[in-house]
């Protein structure tokens, strides 16, 4: 089971300027659009990992992505360390994907410092994108798992 629930995502917590790694749990996948985008030879993979709280989607006309919210739940995701020469870049990327700005703290995610629990049952600390949307986004993705959710709703 992954570690302690979310703290509420208008809670800043932590030093924006700690080189941790990342728990990705959606479009930023492996084999998710978004991957080779961003990280391809310029991040290390981790392992798979789980965070607390529980998954959405936000359905737009043409894609969908995934927002985590506080809960009781377990997320799966991956967790991915920037490599060291790249690491300010490759988080300002993502800061920009996610709509989060650090300067004012503010955005359609927030950029959280949070637990995850690897397969290999070590808690790690990471950054994590928490919802800070308007209400919750859209269904639940029971489970956890937006890249099956995915797979599933396209027939796969």
């Amino acid at each position: 089971m992954a570690p302690g629930p979310l703290d509420h995502p208008s809670r800043p917590r932590g030093n924006r300027e700690e080189r941790l790694p990342v728990f990705v749990y959606g479009t930023l996948r492996r084999g998710e659009k978004n991957h080779l985008r961003y990280f391809e030879g310029r991040i290390r993979f981790l392992g798979m990992a789980a965070a607390r709280g529980e998954l959405y989607v936000h359905l737009e006309a043409e894609y969908c992505y995934p927002c985590l919210l506080p809960g009781e739940g377990e997320v799966k995701g991956e967790l991915v360390e920037p490599r060291p020469e790249l690491y300010d870049l490759v988080l300002a990327e993502l800061d920009a994907l996610e709509d989060y700005d650090p300067r004012s703290d503010s955005g359609l995610y927030l950029r959280r410092p949070i637990d995850v629990l690897t397969e290999e049952g070590e808690t790690v600390r990471c950054w994590g994108y928490l919802w800070n949307g308007p209400g919750k986004p859209g269904p639940k993705v029971e489970g956890g798992d937006f890249v099956a959710w995915r797979k599933k709703r396209e027939g796969r």
